[in-house]
């Protein structure tokens, strides 16, 4: 299988143009397909390289392709490989900023009056400031006293990530495993489980005694280690070939997992992240993940 690269944004003629010459610098040929129609309101389209490359040249580069990306607004998405969706697999996902629009500890810290406070911790963890285990512990703490029946009111208006439905109905349509890998609490993940029919969920428990929250957890932090592990787990279990696996992910916590998957996307990600992650993807919600996946809109509108 040879690698790709595919652009999403609003794609002009001298965007083109400069890849090509580049591509052509380097000796690669190539083929393009349009992955959507013109009266989409985004164009994707997918350019299909001549082979695999080596990790070198790999590296090497995303980070002009990344450069791109940033100057044009274009996603230049690099994949070395793609999965198969008709042949199903393992599909991972972070839940904070990933499959919601929102940090459940910065919502919950809103309750507690503490917001401002808390959110500075969580920024600069998930930009890989500070260790992430550190920030969760010190963060959880300042939460110490709020009632737990706040919770519901939090999740009833936290967003769900545009494009959630879609992409989790096509991938379920073609039997992928979806499993929520998330630093954040069991209580939030496990709704968004039900709210999309995913398979499982791994996350931090809070600790809740006489309907308040004791500001400490239960059992093992959901890290970036404790991530990546659950990963291979759940190839290992559904007997799942690495070449079927995606994940996704924001955070600097979620870098160990995006590397080890076959398609690791950083979705709408932080600096760090989209620095080292192996496809950083801006312009589209999760359904951006499914023309990664080779799908034109076409095929995502008739199966949706």
């Amino acid at each position: 299988m040879s690698a790709s690269i595919t652009l999403i944004g609003a794609i002009e003629d001298h965007h083109r143009q400069q890849l090509a010459n580049w591509l052509g610098e380097q000796a690669l040929t190539f083929k393009t397909t349009q992955l959507t129609e013109t009266s989409d309101s985004i164009a994707v389209e997918r350019w299909q390289l001549s082979s695999v490359l080596p990790e070198a040249q790999l590296a090497t580069m995303r980070q002009q392709l990344l450069h791109w990306s940033d100057e044009t607004q274009v996603d230049h998405v690099l994949q070395q490989q793609t999965p198969n969706i008709r042949a199903g697999g393992v599909a991972v996902f972070d839940m904070d900023s990933t499959l919601i629009k929102a940090e459940v500890m910065d919502e919950l810290a809103v309750e507690m009056g503490i917001g401002e406070q808390i959110s500075a911790v969580t920024a600069s963890a998930m930009r890989g400031e500070i260790d992430f285990t550190e920030s969760f512990v010190r963060r959880l703490s300042f939460l110490n006293g709020l009632s737990s029946e706040v919770m519901d009111g939090v999740y009833q208006r936290i967003e769900h990530m545009d494009g959630i439905s879609t992409l989790m109905r096509v991938l379920h349509h073609f039997g992928w495993h979806t499993a929520i890998l998330s630093g954040g609490f069991t209580y939030f993940a496990d709704r968004v489980k039900a709210d999309h029919n995913m398979a499982e969920v791994h996350a931090n428990v809070l600790e809740i005694i006489d309907g308040k929250l004791t500001g400490k957890h239960l059992g093992p932090i959901v890290d970036a280690a404790r991530k990546k592990e659950l990963l291979g787990d759940l190839v290992e279990r559904t007997n799942t070939d690495w070449s079927q696996t995606i994940a996704c992910g924001d955070g600097a916590n979620d870098l160990l997992m995006l590397n080890q998957a076959a398609l690791g996307v950083a979705l709408h990600a932080k600096p760090i992240v989209r620095q080292q992650a192996p496809c950083p993807l801006n312009n589209l919600g999760l359904d951006g993940i499914l023309y990664l996946l080779g799908l034109t809109s076409q095929e995502i509108r008739e199966m949706v």
